[in-house]
């Protein structure tokens, strides 16, 4: 049976990953496995909020690699395929948490992902775009190097060649919540981004209950 999460629940897991907050993320966790009886890659797997994205998606579109650590560590002892399914668990619009880690320019968190956590890297959102496409597309030379060095095969082309459809992009990348200034965010409609995380920190800091 699945574990059993209220959506304030499931905000206040992805809320301590989208900051890095690993204390706090540990103790929910434990805290949430102990209740459900069941282990913390469980509580993991099921924590998604309405856009599906997860717990990974927070972390790796911040580039917190310690918080992607203790992620990836939780399923240590998991089936391979409980793993796999995990890091490559895509949002409502396909993107995966590489996905995010690559349009934010994130290369350390790009590199653990693919070379500890096995991600994979031919995955197209719902735009078919791949990670590179966006690390291409937001001028990440880094990570668009690291990429094309691991996967000489990928060919670059789709996204020098759909950079400047309008829409394409912003709706590829619609919904990624970043919570900080180094990597841009794109969104197709006014506020998009702003999820909970946001409402909740505004909260704490005016003390509201």
């Amino acid at each position: 049976m699945a574990p059993q999460l209220s959506e304030d629940e499931i905000d206040d897991l992805l809320y301590a990953a989208r900051t890095g907050d690993n204390e706090e993320l540990s103790r929910l966790l434990s805290e949430l496995a102990g209740r459900e009886k069941t282990t913390p890659a469980d509580i993991l797997t099921h924590a998604r909020d309405e856009g599906k994205s997860t717990c990974l998606h927070m972390a790796t579109g911040n580039g917190h690699v310690d918080t992607i650590n203790l992620l990836l560590s939780h399923f240590s002892t998991a089936p391979a395929s409980q793993k796999q399914a995990f890091v490559d668990a895509p949002n409502e619009y396909g993107n995966t948490g590489l996905h995010w880690a690559a349009l934010g320019g994130h290369l350390a968190a790009v590199r653990l992902l693919v070379e500890q956590g096995g991600a994979s890297v031919a995955l197209a959102n719902d735009k078919n775009y791949v990670p590179l496409d966006l690390a291409s597309f937001g001028d990440k030379v880094e990570v668009v190097d690291y990429f094309l060095k691991r996967c000489e095969g990928m060919e670059a082309e789709n996204a020098s060649g759909s950079a400047g459809e309008g829409g394409g992009l912003d709706k590829a990348v619609e919904g990624v919540e970043l919570d900080n200034g180094d990597a841009e965010e794109v969104n197709g409609e006014e506020g998009e981004g702003e999820g909970k995380g946001k409402g909740k920190e505004k909260e704490k800091e005016g003390g509201s209950s």
